[in-house]
């Protein structure tokens, strides 16, 4: 007969191995109290503020001015890109 508790440990390693890395590393993060968060999922929507922003890229410069200052640089997948489409204006009063 076999030990219980190896055979579980083999299933447990089994599951994981056929885990996306990535989802076995934010359980880790999740089970010490810290939370996890998803790079590409935050750049995205940095990405969808800066280009939201009607200011003609002002805010933009600036961020990465301040950014570079810190030595760091804004890595935004912004290359063949296409702008949010503006939304339509209403024209005169609605009665």
């Amino acid at each position: 007969m076999t030990d219980l508790r190896k055979d579980l440990l083999r299933q447990m390693k089994a599951i994981r191995d056929r885990m996306d890395p990535k989802l076995v590393e934010r359980a880790k993060l999740a089970a010490l109290g810290k939370v996890p968060y998803d790079s590409d999922a935050a750049k995205e929507a940095v990405g969808h503020f800066l280009d939201a922003k009607r200011d003609g890229g002002a805010f933009r410069r600036k961020l990465e001015q301040a950014l570079k200052a810190e030595g760091e640089t804004l890595d935004l997948d912004t290359e063949g890109k296409a702008p949010p489409p503006m939304k339509p204006r209403r024209g005169g009063r609605m009665t």
